[in-house]
């Protein structure tokens, strides 16, 4: 029986062993649906409800489309292939490489696969990951090293990896950072080398050497190494491999999909039945002691220690591309339950409103007054959003959301574009924005009242928070004095100036608080950086797989999950940022 201590105000129970924490250690693999034409030596990419298997020995050409329960026959390959590499979602996906020693690629985009530019060395049994436009092939026959890069029109050849080998497995979410790891040499080997955009280092092995497995889907820091001649998965987390749950039956040359290391398949196999799906979830927390922050006395180890939620490295990955590509317009809500509003199209102000679900965007009622250059950063929700200002002409117009409908409300004190925005529905800030305005107005759900100006006059900057604690980072400095850096907190009363970026932009996206946050994208030059906000500084973090500017965001996000859509060019795409975590047990030093 266990025993409760105080110990200086902390109740601390005694335990034999650690309890088990959420993630892939605590995982286990279930069965899912029977692909329709059973195969090996096939292709996997997309997530655990949304995957798509390719080729294979069987059918090579054949595709099919898992919903999480079932699976179904979708547009053949152009190509038709076998030991072949693939990456992205499961409607904006890239397969490229196979047998017979093909340089072939080929790009999905929900509906039909297209050929593009082929890689420069042709080849099968190779590694791979990434996007449709950030991607990444290496190793492969005949036991090559050579790694190439596609930018989303051209593949070109990068440096090797440190150890050649064919029949390897790969994850990353973009080509400038991957994991590769076993394949053979032609030995099964359990090497394992991540990709930094520039050059492969070795890290930590596998602790079971192997060939011809699957990779997890995932990223450089958070992925499983499945089969591969053995029923046993191992976890990566970012530093170390460990031993997780075991499949039902041993298998090779099975096809995988998922993000990162709780939320995978592995699909058919070089084994009977080779039409099989197993599903691989994470644990939740088995021990309702385990909460974060709880402390407990190990009796066997006799050590104190602490329960405490670990976060790994944050990387960005594809989403579902938006039915109308367009920039210059305003967001709100999470990257689960977003909204793209208004914009521009070409040279033209645009109406469209769209919600995102989490994997796709669906067309909802437009907003009433066509405008675009509404401000990076939105209000609300997904359920529940203001539309405020905008240009073309210049506008103080004011629209309300309800999930269903915009209805014409207050308008703002002073009409302005570029504006910096947050909070929520009810209780709103707006900030700066042109022409050449420090104004700042609150809203309570009736009415807008002019409350104390920023310190700084700006526009096109990112904002995040609430309508008591919100920060505006970067933007143009007015009039016409150049980017600007500078990072404004509002108290509720009135704005101090904060540490600033490391890089000055305007244009770009935010998720967060005004104490956790984080922002992305800008220009100029056009620009894929990401910065994470603690509180105090900024730090620089993942960049995201398509630099862009005047893009969409989930102002109502958090700096872990996030959501950047649409952007310069009046691109389509989205990204999903994803910082990965996990419950963990640490030691903790008495002295």
């Amino acid at each position: 029986m266990t025993a409760y201590k105080t110990i200086k105000g902390f109740t601390v129970q005694s335990l034999a062993t650690d309890p088990l924490g959420e993630g892939a250690s605590n995982g286990v693999w279930s069965s899912g649906g029977e692909l329709n034409t059973a195969r090996s030596n096939n292709s996997g990419l997309g997530s655990q409800t949304a995957a798509i298997v390719v080729g294979g020995s069987a059918t090579p050409d054949a595709v099919e489309l898992y919903n999480g329960t079932s699976w179904s026959e979708i547009a053949e390959i152009n190509t038709g292939r076998l030991y072949m590499a693939s990456g992205g979602t499961s409607t904006a996906g890239i397969t490229f490489g196979g047998v017979p020693n093909i340089a072939n690629t080929e790009i999905w985009n929900g509906t039909s696969w297209t050929e593009v530019n082929d890689l420069n060395t042709g080849r099968s049994g190779l590694g791979g990951c990434g996007t449709t436009t950030s991607g990444l092939a290496f190793g492969g026959i005949s036991i090559t090293g050579k790694t190439e890069i596609y930018n989303g029109t051209s593949w070109s050849e990068v440096n090797d990896l440190n150890t050649a080998r064919i029949d390897l497995s790969g994850s990353g979410t973009s080509s400038s950072s991957a994991l590769a790891f076993g394949g053979g040499t032609p030995p099964a080997s359990n090497t394992t080398e991540t990709w930094d955009g520039t050059n492969w280092t070795e890290v930590n092995n596998l602790n079971t050497a192997r060939t011809e497995g699957g990779a997890g889907g995932g990223s450089a820091t958070a992925t499983l190494m499945i089969g591969g001649g053995s029923a046993v998965t191992e976890a990566w987390d970012g530093t170390n491999w460990t031993t997780v749950a075991s499949m039902a039956k041993a298998r090779s040359n099975n096809a995988t999909a998922g993000l990162g290391n709780t939320a995978n398949l592995s699909i058919g196999a070089g084994a009977s039945p080779a039409g099989a799906t197993e599903e691989f979830t994470a644990g939740a927390i088995t021990d309702t002691i385990q909460n974060e922050g709880q402390v407990y006395y190990n009796t066997t180890s006799n050590t104190l220690k602490l329960t405490k939620l670990v976060y790994g490295t944050g990387a960005w990955s594809s989403g579902g591309n938006l039915n109308t590509g367009r920039r210059q317009g305003s967001s709100a809500g999470t990257q689960l339950a977003a909204l793209t509003i208004g914009g521009t199209v070409g040279t033209s102000a645009n109406a469209s409103n769209e919600g995102y679900n989490g994997s796709a965007w669906t067309e909802l009622a437009n907003i009433n007054t066509v405008r675009k250059e509404s401000g990076r950063s939105g209000v609300g929700t997904q359920t529940a959003a203001l539309f405020i200002g905008g240009e073309t002409p210049l506008s103080a117009l004011n629209e309300s959301w309800d999930g269903s409908s915009w209805t014409e409300i207050a308008d703002i004190n002073t009409a302005r574009g570029k504006q910096g925005a947050s909070g929520l529905q009810t209780a709103a800030l707006i900030y700066g924005g042109t022409p050449n305005t420090a104004n700042t107005e609150s809203w309570n759900g009736t009415s807008w009242t002019e409350v104390n100006n920023l310190n700084q006059i700006k526009a096109d900057g990112m904002g995040l928070g609430s309508n008591t604690a919100s920060l505006y980072v970067g933007g143009e400095n007015q009039p016409g004095s150049g980017l600007a850096a500078s990072n404004e907190f509002y108290n509720g009363t009135s704005w101090t100036e904060l540490a600033d970026i490391n890089t000055a932009r305007y244009g770009g996206g935010s998720s967060g608080t005004s104490t956790l946050g984080l922002v992305f994208a800008g220009t100029p030059p056009v620009r894929a950086l990401t910065e994470s906000w603690n509180g105090s500084a900024w730090t620089e973090v993942a960049d995201m797989a398509t630099a862009r500017s005047a893009i969409f965001s989930s102002p109502a996000g958090t700096s872990n999950l996030a959501l950047a859509s649409g952007g310069t060019s009046d691109s389509t795409a989205t990204e999903e940022w994803n910082v990965p975590s996990s419950v963990s047990n640490v030691t903790v030093d008495v002295d």
